[in-house]
């Protein structure tokens, strides 16, 4: 796959995904990031979680795997340009963000998705905050950001297996809200994508319901060594924000 560089590193329109996996539609078996939940509930290095806390956990965990219904909508997408404040879609999109413009350097395509685990969930959260189960509403709560941050995991897994088979790695993800990139870009990327497959609503403050939703993009690189050739790139290398639970400085994106 042959690069053309330009001031605005311009790149081929060829798709690695799509002609091979004709779905853009996908379903999961519930499951929930433990080590992600118990981080949103407080655990640290050298703290671990009250024993209220964990029997909470415990206790809610099973109960509301039975809630979640994983689904995710996606659609890859070429490259018009990469410019420093952000990147140009085939076609015409644009996402303004220059820590995803560095991050994507050096990609042959993007992949767009939304990943939601559904309204009952939402519906129990509600249940027990307004029932004034708060504690216990909380750690729902919890476990449901766990449950999608796994969903979202797993897609994007799925997609390295894939484009790791034709030489290809995947990026970082971005979603509108995160780094800098405007959360009211959220509006634009879901004008890409069948969100109504997925039953996700945008509010006019680009908000999603079902609240446990992610959407994101990330890139699609030829592969050196394994790692995508711009695996250097990582935005939470530059960020100041050493407590933050979504930090990502040793991470890389996922492997085939």
């Amino acid at each position: 796959m042959k690069m053309q560089t330009s001031m605005q590193n311009t790149f081929p329109r060829e798709q690695i995904i799509i002609s091979r996996t004709p779905t853009q539609l996908l379903t999961y078996k519930p499951a929930i990031n433990q080590d992600f939940v118990e981080r949103l509930l407080g655990r640290r290095q050298k703290c671990n979680l009250p024993r209220t806390t964990q029997k909470r956990l415990t206790i809610q965990h099973n109960r509301l795997q039975e809630l979640i219904n994983p689904r995710v909508t996606w659609k890859e997408f070429s490259i018009a340009q990469i410019e420093k404040t952000g990147v140009t879609l085939d076609s015409g999109t644009s996402f303004k963000s220059r820590k995803m413009s560095r991050a994507f350097q050096g990609a042959t395509s993007v992949v767009g998705f939304i990943a939601t685990i559904g309204q009952r969930i939402d519906r129990e959260i509600e249940s027990l905050m307004n029932g004034g189960a708060l504690a216990h509403g909380y750690v729902a709560d919890s476990l449901g950001s766990g449950a999608v941050e796994s969903l979202a995991d797993r897609f994007h897994n799925d997609v390295a297996k894939e484009v790791g088979r034709q030489d290809h790695s995947v990026g970082l993800r971005f979603s509108p809200g995160y780094c800098d990139w405007p959360v009211t870009e959220q509006q634009k990327l879901f004008s890409l994508l069948d969100n109504k497959a997925v039953g996700v609503k945008l509010s006019n403050t680009s908000l999603m319901t079902p609240r446990k939703s992610i959407s994101a993009l990330f890139g699609i690189f030829e592969t050196k060594d394994g790692l995508p050739k711009n695996s250097k790139h990582n935005p939470c290398r530059r960020c100041g924000k050493k407590d933050c639970i979504a930090r990502r400085v040793e991470a890389v994106p996922p492997l085939h």
